[in-house]
């Protein structure tokens, strides 16, 4: 049963503070002089509610750092992407989607080709500046509803859901064609981009496990189809 406070009872209801805001309207309301209350318990009760949204400012700030945190653990710090484990999240929940929608999508892994050359003969520098262009060139080419991530060190992976897995394909196909034309200026060289990939489709019934397998096998039966990986840093040729 609640109890209606009157002045007379000496004490104030003190309602719910869902931000620093409303604590700071709160304590504006109780300082206006219409409440009758001693001049000592105003003054208590103001230094109570000014002690209150400092702790709310406090915990929306290490809320928001939190949040902050988050975000980086589930980042590659070079390229912004997901790193593997947002990725193993965001294939978790888009696995959750399709079994409550019926829907379908594809996973489509990218390794790439002589990368170890780069960073051994042009240095890490050259290595990383490589990532970041391929990074960037598959940022362009991708749906703001599919996922991107950077899953090691020279792998890269896209989850491209909700969609006809016919067009899908296709999309995945011609990107492999597109990355394996570019190429990048690094360290004054122009280098070209070589990358094998691999397609698996998932469905209502798929497991993040089955899918992540059934691309990484056709990505490797793509790198060995391809032409025999370098021993040594390819033949590039100086920017003009």
């Amino acid at each position: 049963m609640y109890h209606a406070f009157t002045p007379s009872d000496g004490v104030v209801p003190m309602p719910s503070m869902k931000s620093a805001d409303d604590t700071e309207s709160l304590i504006s309301r109780v300082s206006k002089p219409a409440l009758h209350m001693t001049r000592e318990t105003r003054e208590l009760i103001e230094r109570a509610l000014k002690y209150a949204a400092e702790a709310q400012r406090t915990i929306t700030e290490q809320q928001s750092r939190i949040e902050q945190l988050e975000t980086l653990s589930m980042t590659d710090e070079l390229t912004g992407l997901l790193n593997r484990r947002g990725f193993k999240d965001a294939i978790t929940r888009a696995l959750g989607n399709a079994r409550r929608h019926e829907e379908q999508g594809l996973l489509v892994v990218i390794d790439l080709d002589g990368f170890k050359p780069i960073n051994d003969t042009l240095g890490h520098a050259a290595g990383d500046a490589m990532l970041q262009h391929v990074a960037d060139f598959l940022k362009a080419r991708v749906r703001n509803t599919d996922y991107l991530a950077r899953t090691g060190g020279d792998e890269f992976a896209i989850l491209m859901v909700n969609g006809d897995l016919a067009p899908a394909r296709h999309r995945a196909v011609e990107l492999k064609a597109e990355l394996n034309r570019a190429t990048a200026m690094i360290s004054h060289q122009r280098i070209p981009v070589s990358a094998s990939f691999g397609i698996a489709p998932y469905d209502s019934d798929a497991s993040a496990e089955q899918i992540m397998h059934m691309a990484d096998v056709a990505m490797y039966h793509d790198k060995r189809r391809r032409s025999p990986q370098p021993t040594q840093l390819r033949s590039f040729h100086a920017a003009e």
